[in-house]
């Protein structure tokens, strides 16, 4: 562990980044429908989750705006990797699968991150790692296609929108650890979100959100779980995570897909959602995984 990195500190940003991740995907149901209903698009949802995040932080450009001239690639990198597409990826995957199952396919960013590391930016991988994210990944297979009523294999061609937008993350992980460790968290946050702020600004206008905020009479409603969405799982998470990369390794610090599907199936379950005893077990393989990954990483820089 780095001098001056208090541990407490890093479990602390995972669990919190667990919690307000793994309540993202309850959030975006809550903002597509109202008592099973659709109220918004999903392009409206992302949109609006993008322009909204992007607000939430651009006080912050006052202060670090002249950081972009020399970190203006790595920053648009993480933005559209870590935030742009990922918005409309699962917002498209949340119109026809669980939001639970969303937060399930999330526990395979540590794979990507880990292949990516590897692959691109070079980075040293352990056994026990290997390990430990293969048997993290074991548990959120087995959560993707058990049926928790039947018990039987099933499948959405849209759960793999999630899938690609683990790799996105996994892709923005190592941008961030390995090209702007440099750069303040919330600066990080904030100068990556301007590329993808203003892109959520005419997504909103395209999609002619101001009209269903006026016509649809639950539109207010949802926009009001998505605006949630945005400060809490864009914004102050983004902000949150750059912190913890900074104290940290990318594939540990991605771990905390591990423990968002205990989250999100929480949530699932409160909103009628059942949970079975297989899928009890598959998350018990998934957290074994977590402390194979970050026992041999030791929480390092």
């Amino acid at each position: 562990m780095p001098v001056g990195t208090d541990r407490r500190t890093v479990w602390s940003l995972l669990l919190i980044l667990a919690l307000i991740w793994g309540s993202s995907f309850i959030l975006m149901k809550r903002g597509l429908f109202h008592d099973g209903q659709p109220v918004l698009t999903p392009w409206q949802m992302a949109s609006a989750r993008l322009l909204i995040a992007w607000l939430a932080l651009s006080p912050l450009l006052f202060k670090h705006f002249g950081l972009f001239r020399a970190h203006w690639l790595p920053l648009l990198g993480t933005g559209l990797l870590g935030n742009g597409i990922p918005a409309f990826l699962y917002a498209m995957a949340q119109t026809r699968i669980e939001s639970s199952l969303s937060g399930m396919l999330n526990s395979l960013t540590p794979l990507f991150t880990l292949v990516v590391g590897v692959l691109i930016f070079r980075s040293r991988v352990r056994a026990g790692q290997v390990i430990g994210v293969g048997l993290g990944l074991l548990g959120a297979v087995g959560l993707i296609i058990m049926d928790p009523d039947t018990g039987s294999v099933s499948w959405s061609p849209y759960a793999v929108l999630p899938v690609i937008g683990t790799l996105l993350y996994g892709c923005s992980a190592n941008i961030v650890k390995h090209k702007l460790y440099m750069l303040p968290a919330a600066a990080t946050a904030a100068l990556a979100l301007t590329f993808v702020g203003p892109i959520g600004a005419v997504g909103c206008l395209l999609t002619d959100l101001p009209t269903t905020l006026v016509e649809h009479p639950q539109a207010m409603r949802s926009l009001g779980f998505v605006a949630m969405l945005a400060v809490l799982s864009s914004a102050l998470s983004l902000v949150l995570w750059n912190a913890l990369l900074k104290r940290t390794s990318a594939v540990w610090a991605s771990s905390v897909t591990y423990l968002m599907p205990i989250v999100a199936i929480g949530w699932g379950v409160l909103d009628g959602e059942t949970v079975s005893l297989a899928q009890i077990l598959m998350i018990g393989l998934v957290l074994s995984g977590v402390y194979l990954v970050t026992a041999t990483d030791k929480v390092r820089g």
